[in-house]
């Protein structure tokens, strides 16, 4: 980039990529599963704080018009501090109701805020840049950090060489962590030379202390970090279209729904066309892979409550379609025109976390499995062959 476009406004995706992820109070970091990071603005400790409109405008404006670190400081602040989320104070966590004292705005936060978001927005828009000019460059080169120190992992990567659709770049693609300044370049072909072999992951066990999540994290990159932001852009269309969906009024809802589960997408999720390994569902090179998502059904607007949700579709992801692949080998290509009467008529309704409708569809009982997310989606989390006699039995009850 040269010097006198370094404050330019930014290009069209990277506009997009910062735009299109909804805000979304927190009070800690990671109670807001890493993944999701990509796809929402959040702040932690902004929860009960009526700041992260603010936060959000003023990073807008710094991803957007690429306003340096302190203009974007010296406009915030004033606005913190007259809310009152500035420094160390005692404040109720929502989620135990114990008191905590916890760091609010400080000048460090702000600075790893505004590092971040400009730096992912970037990333998102340089993705989208790599795609379009695949076809003549198409290679990736791992290159080396500007930052004057540097971790030895991600020097251990300068000079890996390897195709954009590689799975390596859906969890190295950098950044690669809190600061992290690692580039890549687009190239032809690997230089002489170049390292054209995946470096090893070394998968580490990583706990979110929230929420008691368990995954496995690459060696060398932070949690959180471990995904593309260009291809989390990528699979906010799904998120885009379902907004869309819900918007329509219930009959062309209906109508659209049932034109999207003849469309091939649909196919290529039910048969996992991403050959998505549901035995190594975390295993990090298949980040990304599971994500894919289709609307699948139109949910009833009591269902959508039990749910605690507004949102009225429900989608199903790759992941999804693959576990029921491997554990379900009944639910064949004939039943999906069956789901949409499963969800209209259950039979019978068992309540939980997450919600499972029964009903006996030619004879046979189907039991189907809805969860919501924190975010109020809806997603098809599993469908099998149920005993008829349960089903017998909660008919019976009242279920």
């Amino acid at each position: 980039m040269a010097v006198e476009d370094l404050f330019a406004t930014a290009p069209k995706p990277v506009v997009e990529y910062f735009d299109r992820r909804p805000s979304r109070p927190s009070f800690r970091w990671d109670e807001v599963a890493p993944r999701e990071h990509a796809l929402g603005f959040t702040v932690a400790r902004t929860a009960g704080f009526d700041v992260l409109d603010d936060i959000r405008t003023a990073t807008r404006k710094a991803v957007v018009d690429r306003i340096p670190f302190s203009q974007f400081r010296d406009e915030l602040v004033p606005i913190l501090k007259a809310k009152g989320w500035w420094g160390e104070k005692r404040v109720i966590d929502p989620r135990t109701g114990e008191i905590a004292k916890v760091q609010l705005g400080s000048l460090r936060r702000l600075d790893l805020i505004y590092d971040a978001n400009i730096r992912s927005a970037e990333a998102a828009g340089d993705w989208a840049r790599i795609q379009r000019v695949k076809d003549v460059l198409p290679y990736l080169e791992y290159l080396t950090s500007t930052s004057e120190r540097k971790r030895p992992l991600h020097l251990s990567w300068v000079g890996t060489t390897l195709p954009v659709d590689d799975a390596w770049w859906s969890t190295h693609y950098p950044p690669n962590g809190w600061r992290c300044k690692c580039r890549v370049r687009s190239r032809a072909k690997p230089r002489d030379g170049a390292q054209t072999t995946r470096p090893p992951l070394n998968p580490r066990p990583w706990t979110n202390g929230t929420t008691g999540e368990s995954r496995l994290v690459p060696a060398g990159i932070d949690p959180g970090w471990d995904n593309n932001p260009g291809k989390a852009r990528e699979q906010m269309a799904s998120r885009r279209l379902v907004d869309r969906l819900d918007r329509m009024g219930t009959e062309a809802r209906r109508e659209a729904v049932d034109r999207l589960r003849r469309d091939p997408v649909f196919t290529y999720v039910t048969e996992n066309g991403a050959r998505f390994d549901y035995q190594r569902r975390l295993d990090p090179k298949q980040a990304g892979a599971g994500r894919l998502r289709w609307p699948a059904a139109v949910i009833t607007p009591k269902l959508a409550a039990r749910l605690g949700t507004t949102s009225r579709v429900a989608t199903l992801s790759v992941a999804d379609a693959a576990k029921i692949q491997a554990q379900h080998p009944e639910v064949s290509a004939g039943f999906w025109p069956s789901l949409q009467e499963i969800i209209d008529a259950p039979d019978a309704i068992v309540d939980g976390k997450k919600l499972a409708l029964w009903k006996r569809v030619n004879g046979i009982a189907w039991r189907v499995i809805l969860k919501a997310s924190a975010e109020g989606e809806i997603f098809v989390n599993s469908i099998h062959r149920g005993r008829d006699t349960a089903l017998d039995k909660l008919m019976a009850e009242g279920g």
